[in-house]
Order: structure tokens, then sequence, then C-alpha cells
């Protein structure tokens, strides 16, 4: 490794000063970051690779059109596996050059979002890389919700414990719940397709605006129709749904249903009326020692990793699963979602 790192400095490759060359060896941890990975830049979430031993490393999920490196730890402390040539292509990479080092700010880019096949391959203790990326399918459908209502506002970097997936038995129908705060007369939000460069997904927002130039102000109760555009085309990104102040207090939850199939949004009320199906019951889901344990639901429930991929399930109101990777789950149970990080 520290060979093909002299060889990039000896050819001009792009790399900061700091970046210093390592020893080589087979990390037992390969991570990906990026704005083209699920962590996205996040790099306490970044995206665990399946370590399938004898130095391979693989992925297969969603990977948008941004770029990326391979990193060997959750700290930016760790060894990174990037192109010699910053802006490689990450379906050429077989080809490439892979240096090694600590510091290196050269990625890899994704030209089309969807989801891949990536494995990385490790040979002679490490010092010899290869990569291998294919593109497979179209991406696992997900939406992210953006606004005041969630404090997120820019396309490009809302955590992946912001991403919202189909209601189980659909493809296209996202809920989102909870409470809202006002912010300029009413709190507001819209959804993206994915998160990506305002310019590269799709904005869902309303069809018609009442309130400021750039709000539909909204009641519980009621359903409305979705436009959708591509790249922000039609000002979309200035353009939400909003309830009105008085509506914006703590004591008020909302659910949010976006119908993708029907081009609809319908927004109620969430009545908690203290009694429960079984009483006394709470969705709880923690690890003990390497298995996630979920107990409390009153239905049967799913368990997805950041990429949006269904990892388990259970009829049941328990499930026990073993061998889980490190990384950000969502475990989801009728009206309820728990967020919990490996």
């Amino acid at each position: 490794m520290k060979q093909n790192l002299l060889k990039a400095m000896a050819l001009g490759g792009v790399m900061l000063l700091n970046a210093v060359s390592i020893s080589a060896a087979i990390p037992e941890h390969l991570y990906m970051v990026g704005e083209a990975s699920p962590s996205l830049w996040h790099i306490d979430l970044a995206q665990e690779m399946t370590n399938e031993g004898d130095g391979v490393f693989s992925y297969r999920g969603n990977l948008y059109n941004q770029n990326l490196q391979f990193i060997d730890a959750r700290n930016w402390d760790g060894v990174r596996y990037v192109p010699e040539h910053s802006g490689t292509w990450l379906i050429n990479a077989r080809e490439a050059n892979v240096i090694s080092a600590v510091g290196n700010e050269n990625r890899w880019w994704v030209t089309e979002p969807g989801t891949y096949d990536v494995k990385v391959y490790f040979s002679d203790n490490g010092e010899s890389v290869m990569i291998t990326a294919q593109w497979v399918d179209e991406l696992s459908p997900l939406v992210v919700p953006l606004g005041a209502a969630t404090n997120q506002w820019d396309t490009a970097s809302v955590p992946p414990t912001f991403n919202i997936y189909p209601e189980e038995g659909t493809e296209d129908v996202f809920v989102w719940e909870g409470t809202l705060s006002p912010n300029d007369g009413c709190s507001h939000f819209k959804f993206i397709s994915y998160p990506s460069n305002y310019w590269e997904t799709w904005f869902y927002f309303p069809s018609e605006l009442d309130f400021n130039g750039n709000v539909k102000l909204v009641k519980a109760g009621e359903t409305y129709p979705v436009r959708r555009t591509w790249g922000n085309s039609e000002n979309a990104q200035d353009h939400f749904w909003g309830f009105p102040a008085e509506a914006c207090t703590p004591d008020k939850k909302y659910k949010v249903t976006l119908n993708l199939g029907e081009n609809t949004i319908k927004f109620e009320n969430i009545v908690e009326s203290g009694v429960n199906e079984i009483a006394g019951t709470e969705l709880k889901a923690s690890f003990i020692g390497g298995d996630l344990v979920v107990e409390g639901a009153s239905a049967g429930i799913e368990v997805y990793d950041i990429s949006g991929r269904k990892v388990a399930q259970s009829n049941g109101g328990s499930l026990t699963v073993a061998g889980l990777s490190n990384g950000v789950y969502v475990v989801k149970t009728a009206g309820k979602v728990v967020k919990i990080a490996k």
C-alpha cells in the first residue's frame, strides 16, 4: 500500500498534505462514507460493509449519484481506500489504482442512483486492493422530510435516521409522525425522494399555495394533491405544506401520509387515548450482547438497515436478531417506529 501511495504522489495524484502512508494490513471492518452512501458524510453512522472473510467485503443496497470513500473505521483517522484520480467512476473501479492512506480526500463517483453490488478485495496481506461495483436495480424506495417541522433544510445532508421507508405491503406509501413547532407563523415541511443536491432529487410539494407565497396551510383530517418535480425546476425548494401556529402546540401530534401512487398527502391528528390493545406495553428495542432484542409490540415487527433493506421480521410482538453489523437500524410495528444504533 505504501508503494501505491508513493506511486500516486509521483504521478501527481490529488492528495492532502497531511495524508500519510500506512503499513499494509487487511482491515477488520470496512465502511462507506460520502454523499453517495446511505450514511452521507456522517462518519459516526458510516455504512458498514459485510466482512465475508478472506479479505473480501461486500455491500448490496442504495447508492446515490454523488461521491464516496471507503474507510476502515468510523472516524476520520481511519485508513481510506480511494482512487489515484479523484472522481473515478465507481463502476470502473476494477481498472483503477487504489491509494491507501490517512487523510486522502480523493473520491469515487457514483454516476447513477440505484441499488448496487459493491465488493472490495484485499490480497497479499493488504498490499493489493481491488474494488468492483455494479448497478443492479432502481433505488429501494424512500423519502426524506425537510423543513422547520424536522429542522432539516439541506437536501444533501439529512442524517439517515430521518429516512422514511414504505408502509408494509406497499412501495409508495410513506408515513411521518411527530409534533410540530411554529416557524414564521406555521410549521412547514415537504419531502424529497432521497438525499442529494437539490438539483438531483425529486421534490414532493403542494400543487397550490396560500400563505406567504410559498406555503399551503393544511388542516388535520384533510387530503391534498401532491405535485412532483425533478431538481427544483419549479422552485419546489421554497414550497411547503404547513400547519398554522395555533395547531403546533407540544400536546398535539400529527400523522402525515404521503401516497405517491395516488399523488396525495393526508394530515391526521394522533389521539393519545391512553388505552392500548395491550395495556402498559411499550415498544422497546436494544442491543443485548450482539443481539437486537425487540419487545412490547402489539403487532408484527420489521427491522430495516439505513439503506432500506429489510433485515428481519416477525409476526408476533417480540423479536431477537443476531449477526447484525454495526450501524443504524429502524424497528417498525403498527403505529410505532424506533431507531437504534449498534
